[in-house]
């Protein structure tokens, strides 16, 4: 990364830090987390979030909240320069980054993970539709990873009553200001040491298929389709 270049992340950093709460600021929350999730971050347990990456910018929200709350939340972010940004901005809340790539470097990135589980028990956001989709189609990266580390899964959903959907491959999510935004977060689930290519396939329909309910439920409680 040029100096030129990491001295105006150094200085955007902060900026788009404080924008985020003044934007987050004008929602509506709503949060309801399952007692099985709450006894998991009582006890300081290392879990693994999934979520569609139309999300990222409420999940975003959710996990500095959970930071607040004690629980060590991260997100795997790119090993690429302009990754560095991502990285600077989240430390601003007070998290670390894991840097990887599932899609450059997959391995690299299932290591990373197991270390930041593992070794500094972080609590990793994986949108598990990955960076280029297809949309709300599971793919097994955040599978490896939780069974990798020995680490539950929990699943989230997420809906804003009223909202703006930009033109992008996921559809990003973007509540409009004074919106009811409900963050749904379901019972985490083990993963099997051992699985071979069938049960790797039911784990992952399975994923997919609860975050999709949590998601069906988040419409539901704020009145969307």
């Amino acid at each position: 990364m040029t100096r030129g270049r990491r001295i105006f992340y150094a200085l955007a950093a902060p900026i788009l830090a404080m924008m985020l709460r003044m934007v987050w600021a004008t929602f509506r929350y709503r949060v309801d987390e399952s007692e099985e999730f709450l006894d998991l971050a009582r006890r300081d347990q290392p879990m693994v979030f999934a979520f569609w990456h139309e999300g990222l910018f409420v999940v975003a929200w959710h996990m500095w909240q959970l930071l607040r709350r004690g629980v060590n939340a991260t997100f795997l972010i790119s090993p690429s320069a302009d990754g560095e940004l991502g990285t600077m901005i989240l430390a601003r809340f007070g998290s670390v980054a894991v840097r990887g790539s599932a899609r450059r470097s997959g391995a690299a990135a299932l290591r990373g993970l197991n270390r930041a589980i593992r070794d500094h028990r972080q609590s990793p956001a994986i949108a598990i539709d990955g960076s280029k989709g297809p949309r709300r189609v599971c793919k097994a990266g955040a599978i490896m990873a939780a069974r990798m580390a020995g680490a539950p899964i929990v699943p989230v959903g997420f809906a804003a009553r009223r909202a703006w959907r930009a033109r992008s491959w996921d559809c990003h999510l973007v509540p409009q200001p004074g919106s009811e935004v409900v963050i749904t977060v379901g019972e985490p689930f083990e993963v099997e040491k051992k699985m071979d290519g069938d049960a790797l396939e039911e784990c992952r329909r399975e994923l997919e298929r609860r975050v999709n309910r949590l998601m069906e439920i988040s419409e539901a409680r704020v009145g969307v389709h």
